[in-house]
Parts: C-alpha cells; sequence; structure tokens
C-alpha cells in the first residue's frame, strides 16, 4: 500500500446510552450550531449521518443511528463503523438498563470513548452519583481512579458541547487514526432505500481511500456507477475521501446495511467481485445448509483446519458439544491442511465466523490480515487450550438478554386517589421488600396489566425509602396510566442484564 498521501483522518463517532437522556438532544445541537446554513438548508430529507467542520476546520462525522446497532450489527462485517464512542448518561436518572448495555457493547468491541453527563441543568442533577454508578459499571472515568474521559453537558442548551467536541478531538488525536488517498475507498453501508423517482441509494461512510465519479461501487453481490455521487447534505460532489458521509443512487438491488463496500476503476473488476461473492455464498450454503437460528441465540460459524482427518473428525464433535441454549457452535468447513485464502474469503462474508487451526498454521499469503482487524483466526496445538479459548468466546459471544427480578410485592387494599397519571393505594407487603423510585408492575388475576414507578412511599405517617415484612401495611404513590383496582398486586422488580 502506497503511504504517500497516507494522513490523519477525522473521526466517526456514535451516541450511545439509555433512552431519554439526551442522545437526540444533543445530536441536533451540534448539527444545528455547526453545520453551514446552505449545507443545513439542502437536506430535504433525514440523512443518518452527517459531518459537522468545527472552528479550527476540524471535522467530525457522526452517525445519527442507534448507537448500538453501529457496533453491534455492523462488528462482524470486517471491521467497525464508529471509532468513537459517546456513553451519555442522564445527570438525573444516572445508569440504566440500555446505559449497561451499552458499556457491554463499548467493552466488547474495545472501542475509545467519552462519558457525557447530560442534564446538568436539572433541578435534581447529580453528576458525583453518575460518576459513583458507573464504578460499579467498571467505568472508571478521570478523578475517579480512571482515565476515561468526562464531560458535563446540557444537550438542551449547550452547556458543556463545546468542550465535549475537544475532547472527541483529543481522543482521536491519541488513536492517530489515517487514511491513505491512493487508496481506493472502503467502508459501510449506514441505510439504504428504494426512492420512487431515482431509484434504489444508499447512504455510506468512507473509513478508508477515496472515490470519484467515473468508478464502481461494489457491496456484497449489490453495484451501482458512482455517477450519481453526493455528499450528506445532498449535494452533488466528484469525489470524497476517509471519514466522509456519502449517498449513491443506481444501486441494482438494495444493499444491506452494516455491510462493506468496496470502490474498483472498471465494472469488469467489481463485476469480478460480485462473482467472487456468489461463489464463496454458494460455499457456504453447502457448509452450512439451511439452519434456522432461534431469536436470542448466537451462531459461531467455525472453519476448522487440522493435520490429519481423524483428528478434525474428533475435535469437531468435541467443539460442537459445546453448543449450549444460548450459543451454537457450528463447524460449517473441515479439511486438513493450513489454513488458506479460501477460507479467509469465507470468513470475510460474515466475520462472526471464526478459524481454528490444529497442529497447522496460516499460508505465508495471508498473514497480513490488518485490513481486517476482526478476522479472527487462532492456532493450537493442545486440545484443552482450545476448549478453554471457545468456553471464552462463548461467554463473549453471549446475545445478553434483560431480566427482571422480583424485588418485592405489595397487595392493593385501598384506592385513595388517581389524578395526571398518579394514584395512591393503600396496601400490604406480601413478601420482599419494596421500594421508593423503584420500577413495578401491576398484576391482577396473575396478569401484567401495566407498568409504572413508585414515586412515594409512606409507613404510618412518615415518608421512607423502603417497607419490609410480610403483612407491613404502607401508602404508596404510583406513577402509571393503568387504572389500579383493589386486590391487584403491585410487585417491584430490578432489571439486569444476564
Amino acid at each position: 500500500m502506497s503511504t504517500t498521501n497516507t494522513t490523519k483522518r477525522s473521526p466517526v463517532v456514535a451516541i450511545m446510552g439509555h433512552v431519554d437522556h439526551g442522545k437526540s438532544s444533543l445530536l441536533d445541537y451540534i448539527r444545528k450550531t455547526n453545520i453551514v446554513e446552505g449545507e443545513a438548508g439542502g437536506i430535504t430529507q433525514h440523512i443518518s449521518t452527517y459531518e459537522v467542520k468545527l472552528d479550527n476546520d476540524k471535522r467530525i462525522t457522526f452517525l445519527d443511528t442507534p448507537g448500538h446497532a453501529a457496533f453491534d450489527n455492523m462488528r462482524h462485517r470486517g471491521g467497525t463503523i464508529a471509532d468513537i464512542a459517546i456513553l451519555i448518561v442522564s445527570a438525573e436518572d444516572g445508569v440504566k438498563t440500555q446505559t449497561k448495555h451499552a458499556i457491554e457493547v463499548i467493552k466488547k468491541n474495545n472501542i475509545p470513548f467519552i462519558v457525557a453527563i447530560n442534564k446538568i441543568d436539572k433541578p435534581a442533577a447529580n453528576p458525583e452519583k453518575v460518576k459513583t454508578d458507573l464504578l460499579e459499571e467498571g467505568i472508571y472515568v478521570e478523578g475517579f481512579g480512571g482515565d476515561v474521559p468526562f464531560n458535563l453537558i446540557s444537550a438542551k442548551v449547550g452547556t458543556g458541547v463545546d468542550d465535549l467536541l475537544d475532547s472527541l478531538l483529543l481522543v482521536a488525536e491519541m488513536e492517530e487514526m489515517t487514511g491513505n488517498t491512493n487508496k481506493l475507498a472502503t467502508g459501510f453501508v449506514v441505510e439504504s432505500h428504494r426512492d420512487p423517482k431515482e431509484g434504489v441509494s444508499a447512504t455510506l461512510v468512507i473509513k478508508d481511500g477515496s472515490i470519484t465519479k467515473g468508478q464502481f461501487v461494489v457491496v456484497e453481490d449489490s453495484i451501482t456507477p458512482t455517477r450519481m455521487l453526493r455528499d450528506f447534505a445532498g449535494n452533488n460532489i466528484d469525489e470524497a475521501i476517509f471519514s466522509s458521509p456519502i449517498q449513491l443512487v443506481g444501486f441494482d438491488k438494495i444493499p444491506n446495511v452494516g455491510s462493506r463496500f468496496t470502490t474498483f476503476e472498471t465494472k469488469k473488476d467489481a463485476e469480478q467481485a460480485i462473482s467472487e461473492f456468489k461463489e464463496i455464498a454458494e460455499e457456504i450454503a453447502e457448509h452450512t445448509g439451511i439452519m434456522q437460528v432461534p431469536e436470542g441465540v448466537a451462531l459461531i460459524p467455525i472453519i476448522l483446519k487440522t493435520d490429519v482427518a481423524g483428528t478434525g473428525e474428533a475435535i469437531a464433535e468435541q467443539i460442537e458439544n459445546m453448543t449450549t441454549d444460548d450459543v451454537i457452535f457450528k463447524i460449517i468447513k473441515s479439511e486438513t491442511g493450513s489454513i488458506n485464502e479460501s477460507d479467509v474469503k469465507i470468513a470475510l462474508s460474515d466475520n462472526n465466523t471464526i478459524m481454528i487451526g490444529f497442529h497447522v498454521n496460516e499460508d505465508s499469503n495471508i498473514k497480513n490480515l490488518n485490513e481486517y482487524p476482526n478476522l479472527t483466526i487462532k492456532t493450537f496445538d493442545i486440545i484443552y487450550k482450545l476448549t478453554e479459548w471457545l468456553e471464552e468466546l462463548r461467554e463473549q459471544r453471549r446475545i445478553k438478554k434483560e431480566v427482571d427480578t422480583m424485588q418485592g410485592q405489595l397487595k392493593v387494599l385501598k384506592v385513595f386517589s388517581s389524578q395526571q397519571g398518579q394514584t395512591l393505594v393503600g396496601g400490604a407487603i406480601v413478601s420482599g421488600t419494596i421500594s421508593h423510585k423503584e420500577p413495578c408492575k401491576i398484576i391482577r388475576k396473575e396478569a401484567v396489566i401495566g407498568r409504572g414507578t413508585l414515586v412515594a412511599l409512606q409507613q404510618g405517617k412518615q415518608s421512607t425509602d423502603k417497607v419490609t415484612d410480610v403483612g407491613t401495611e404502607c401508602g404508596v404513590m404510583v406513577e402509571t396510566k393503568t387504572e389500579i383496582n383493589q386486590g391487584d398486586i403491585i410487585e417491584t422488580f430490578k432489571t439486569e442484564i444476564k
């Protein structure tokens, strides 16, 4: 690869966190204050990715898509679409369920990130508690025993947002992200759709290289000329380079969101790439057959290469016996010999696939695979080391689920009042402990009919944080849209990701 045109590139950033913690408000504020009027006026429809230019002429590309998807759904496609994450946490609410999920995704993908503590202008804001909550999740921010940068912001009014953008640029500088304009552009599909007038178009983010008119772009088995090339605002352009979001019109079929795109100088080269993709897809289908994977279950396809066939059969059986209810190990190819280019092509079609060599190595021509950071090749000489590694991988790949754990139950003895979405009831503890500010379910005849939150709790005539002991009577104010009746059960719970 030529390095004569290798330069620093601007970061691609995804914002992650719990719903209602301010992701959309932050993106809206940044967009309004950093996209010039002419560019903003050119956006005639919702664009899922856009580039902002700061006062110092530096640029940042933001993904206006669900942040978790930017990593989770795209991470197995030969790289990750985002370079940096912003973990946004409300200063009022602290760490919530989706915050924890975002943290898991960030850790799993080893993505550099910044914490943005939002809503500091609110009366109930408590940034110090947020930092303590993050400690419990293994996130150590600056000043709290760690080096994770954080910024206090109000996305609504813009307080601290400029400092947050400066922090992003500092993290980008430390990561030393570069691109080479001499290379043909590669990157990812962020969104795609069919327009009644123009046909199939897609929004792409270039992660490396450059693209100009007169070339061809391939996404799996779809192709388009770069004749209708636009920037994120919909303006016609002649070329674009790394980190830029672009729009291309003219694909022969709708490309899959999250898939990697590649650019070619000639249509012949592009069609050859499609032909190779189809051959690989057929080979994968031949190896895997038709396999329906239940929702919530992770599939790990494995290419197994061993020195002798008998060893391969024994290891394959042992691997498939490691399948659990959460994770399926599927041997899609088992052969003798070293890990070769054909194996790599199969794995690149879906980087869920892992390649394992036992008493074999990789061919010399595939040693340098830096372009595909998520390509997984492991070689072993001892079987128990292989199975130990697979056990660790199984836990990493297992799809985490939200589990509600019951904390306490209260039987409603009397309904005192109900107005403006809040119902005051009196009741007695049936089991466990109920606590102030806990989420709850309203249960009638063993069926959940609604949900809410305990916003006030009183025992005797005194406000309290929790009530325990079976039979204890108390008053509860429930914030809910559901009508509560005498005899209903109010069940408080804690949601965890397991």
